[in-house]
């Protein structure tokens, strides 16, 4: 009797950490509702003018999206040779791919509002100047490190800064901030570009700034390029 309460006991340990480890590698945070100020007052047009958006709560996951995890969902995805271990962010995702993963797990990629919200953090402090807290001007043979490597910003997210560019949902357009919504605002209806955040490994410091915006065509696959999903609170 006593050898079966122990093995009931070893297993339900075991589970117990399966669970443990399973919610640490999908953990999201909850970004509470509030103003910030989005945009920058001396950056390029598209970046123009500094104006204050309010977004409404939500979760953002703590960490990129790893292959690893991906994998789970896609079994014959291959690794970048920039990005090869487990819990490297994965890379040489286009953006329909990222969209249909997070939405698979009941996600959504985050928009451009609800990234720079959560990159600024609570303060609205741009931290993407430690070697602690970001990856970034190194040479491209460099690549990656694992998603959990860095510390995490005001809200606890890692890697906002470096390491990987992120995708986001909306379309790119220069002169959307001129006439933007102040309230939760989604991006242009349309476009030719998608709107990616937070610079690389081999990006000088400039690309790390909070308010830089980047956008590349939806199918685009690079070695550099990988997203993190969002969620309705």
């Amino acid at each position: 009797m006593r050898q079966i309460m122990l093995i009931s006991t070893v297993c339900l340990a075991y589970l117990f950490l399966l669970t443990v480890n399973k919610t640490k590698a999908n953990s999201q945070i909850l970004i509470p509702s509030g103003e910030f100020n989005m945009g920058t007052e001396k950056g390029a047009q598209a970046e123009q003018p500094l104006h204050p958006v309010w977004v409404d709560a939500f979760f953002m996951d703590r960490f990129e999206v790893s292959n690893k995890d991906y994998e789970k969902l896609n079994p014959n995805f291959q690794r970048s040779q920039a990005s090869p271990c487990d819990d490297c962010p994965v890379t040489r995702v286009n953006w329909e791919e990222a969209k249909t993963y997070c939405q698979r797990l009941e996600k959504r990629l985050p928009t451009e509002a609800e990234w720079e919200k959560s990159r600024r953090g609570p303060n609205e402090i741009d931290t993407g100047y430690d070697k602690k807290r970001s990856r970034y001007g190194l040479s491209f043979e460099a690549g990656t490190v694992p998603v959990q490597s860095s510390i995490g910003n005001g809200y606890g997210l890692h890697h906002m800064e470096g390491n990987v560019w992120e995708w986001t949902n909306d379309w790119f357009d220069t002169k959307y901030y001129q006439n933007s919504p102040k309230k939760n605002p989604r991006g242009p209806s349309g476009g030719s570009r998608k709107s990616v955040r937070g610079g690389s490994w081999y990006n000088d410091i400039w690309y790390l700034q909070a308010g830089m915006r980047f956008r590349l065509a939806p199918d685009v696959k690079l070695n550099s390029l990988g997203f993190r999903c969002a969620k309705n609170s």
